[in-house]
């Protein structure tokens, strides 16, 4: 993971050896047409806010772009196709520095933007999904509660579990460096599916016949899992579809318009292929698999 250092960009350099990392406080005011939403097409954890702000109807309300699907040495790329329309920078780098001149931390999306006050004011996509699905349902045109009272304690827990065992552990097999490491993390992974499974054969969704936020968690992993997880990250002990439940559950959620015009599967592919030299070198995208969703 590259970083900046007190502005300085290090592509080689890991969050854990910077000295100081600096964090964004969201800020208390929900204004309509005020802050644009910075994610990548391909990047599942910017897919959560994303997912949720697309879901709620809050499209109008908080502007979206994506990053380039091509990430290099210079990190999250803009171009013509995907244009900084807001600040008119080449890329990431650039404006968490035009942001924060001495920022220190990782540079990855998602990233709010405050176009009042030209600044940075969150990039982790838990607290932005959270946010939007809660504090902003007052402007929302589909006003879905994400997050139910009676269950909001066992949202915020799943998702935890979500993130350690499904969302984060599919890098940590298929960014693996050795075999003990691959398979370690592989077995909790499909584990993790195995629980899931069995979850979504007593229910609908996680929570029952309603959606919630760790739905649209888990969402963003099983959309990428054929096309790109299960080869480039190989994810191959099963199938998908083998989670019988679990596929169902995919389905259902891809059969909701707001939902599947946020999954785009062929900038998520360009980006894990291109981008990811030290598993995939030729940078050569595979035509394939066909998907029947």
């Amino acid at each position: 993971m590259a970083v900046l250092d007190k502005g300085i960009w290090y592509p080689n350099k890991e969050e854990h050896e910077l000295s100081v990392i600096d964090t964004f406080t969201l800020s208390k005011a929900i204004e309509a047409g005020r802050y644009h939403l910075y994610i990548s097409l391909a990047c599942p954890f910017a897919h959560r806010p994303y997912g949720v702000i697309n879901y709620l109807g809050l499209e109008d309300v908080v502007s979206i772009s994506s990053v380039a699907p091509e990430r290099y040495e210079d990190g999250w790329l803009f171009n013509e196709e995907y244009p900084d329309e807001i600040n008119q920078t080449k890329n990431l780098v650039e404006l968490s520095t035009l942001s924060h001149p001495t920022y220190s931390g990782k540079v990855t999306v998602p990233i709010l933007w405050d176009k009042v006050h030209n600044v940075i004011i969150g990039n982790d996509s838990a607290s932005l999904a959270m946010d939007f699905a809660t504090r902003w349902l007052p402007l929302a045109k589909n006003k879905f509660n994400l997050v139910p009272e009676n269950y909001k304690d066992e949202i915020i827990a799943l998702n935890e579990w979500l993130h350690s065992n499904v969302n984060r552990r599919v890098y940590n097999f298929g960014f693996a460096q050795d075999q003990k490491t691959y398979n370690t993390s592989s077995e909790i992974f499909f584990d993790a599916l195995e629980i899931l499974n069995a979850r979504l054969k007593k229910s609908r969704y996680l929570f029952g016949d309603d959606i919630t936020l760790s739905d649209l968690f888990l969402m963003p992993t099983l959309v990428r899992f054929e096309t790109v997880y299960e080869i480039h990250f190989k994810a191959n002990k099963q199938r998908l579809n083998s989670f019988e439940s679990l596929y169902r559950y995919m389905l259902d959620l891809m059969a909701i318009p707001s939902l599947r015009k946020t999954v785009d599967i062929n900038h998520s592919k360009l980006h894990y292929y291109i981008s990811h030299k030290h598993i995939n070198p030729t940078g050569i995208v595979p035509a394939g698999p066909i998907i029947a969703w």
